[in-house]
């Protein structure tokens, strides 16, 4: 009776994962629908949630690529990688923030990247949405996390820009705590870019003793023209995220209902542009904290 009672058990939990992987929706079907993913952050969500884990990474490249393909100004693109990508986020399977986040840095294009940054270390990433993670956790999060980004960039183009830029992502989520994480980050870092990204690129990007600007960045990558993160953000309208960083831990609670969290989090609609976009923080120099207007909308953004 017992094994009987087994070999049910064991038919049973077959047919709920067949069940479960009938539901996964094909990278051929996802890729249909892009144009609509990167118009609605709610539909990229939704179809990033329903897909397995190779397949999101795969789907989060052909939308960066059919981005950089779309027209629009610099600023609008920009806004354009910033809705899709922090979607995409939104909706990773369990484990695999890291690896759509690698991705991230290796296929939105450097110019917009400051624009990413910007986003994703205020509104994802920060630290402050998790005021009870040690620092000791923290560090681990971020080594680890960025080991997985030099990792996929090590077969890209100017893969020590891109991997400078998740470290001051990283650098600027901390909210300066701990105070000796730089030097963890830059050791992450390709090692013939660590010195020139310690010395210059990154000092440049947060403002220290100069002006803020990612120009060395860029002009080593050979990059597109420079856009104002800023300027950007008030194209790409306000979003209303939950943090990530504790899926980036693994300890977050795993996302089951990806279409349900989509519409909670960015309404059945995607981003809507308000007024007034939040300001940065005023208190770290690579965020400074300027007014933002209001925003005129994207070609692919719902606009009220």
């Amino acid at each position: 009776m017992k094994k009987l009672l087994m070999i049910g058990l064991a038919l049973f939990a077959t047919v709920a994962w067949a069940q479960e992987k009938g539901k996964e929706l094909s990278l051929a079907d996802a890729s249909s629908q892009i144009g609509e993913a990167v118009s609605n952050p709610a539909k990229m969500t939704e179809i990033v949630g329903q897909m397995s884990a190779t397949n999101q990474v795969v789907f989060l490249a052909k939308v960066n690529e059919a981005i950089g393909k779309m027209p629009g100004s610099p600023e609008e693109k920009a806004a354009a990688y910033v809705n899709a990508n922090a979607a995409a986020l939104a909706g990773a399977q369990p484990g695999n923030l890291p690896n759509l986040l690698a991705e991230v840095y290796a296929t939105v294009p450097p110019e917009a990247l400051p624009a990413v940054n910007d986003r994703f270390a205020n509104d994802l990433f920060s630290r402050s949405s998790n005021p009870s993670m040690s620092d000791a956790d923290f560090v681990r999060i971020v080594e680890s996390t960025m080991k997985t980004i030099a990792e996929r960039n090590a077969s890209s183009d100017n893969s020590g820009v891109r991997d400078t830029f998740a470290a001051l992502m990283f650098l600027a989520a901390s909210n300066g705590s701990p105070a000796d994480l730089r030097e963890s980050i830059v050791s992450t870092l390709p090692e013939n870019v660590r010195a020139v990204a310690s010395s210059e690129w990154m000092p440049a990007a947060m403002g220290e003793g100069q002006p803020q600007s990612y120009e060395p960045m860029l002009g080593a990558a050979d990059a597109g023209e420079s856009v104002s993160p800023e300027l950007v953000l008030r194209v790409a309208g306000p979003q209303s995220m939950d943090s990530l960083l504790g899926d980036l831990a693994g300890i977050g609670t795993p996302v089951t209902d990806a279409s349900r969290i989509a519409s909670e989090q960015f309404g059945n609609e995607g981003y809507k542009a308000n007024d007034v976009v939040p300001r940065t923080q005023e208190d770290v120099p690579w965020n400074p904290s300027i007014p933002r207007g209001e925003s005129g909308g994207y070609p692919w953004q719902t606009v009220d």
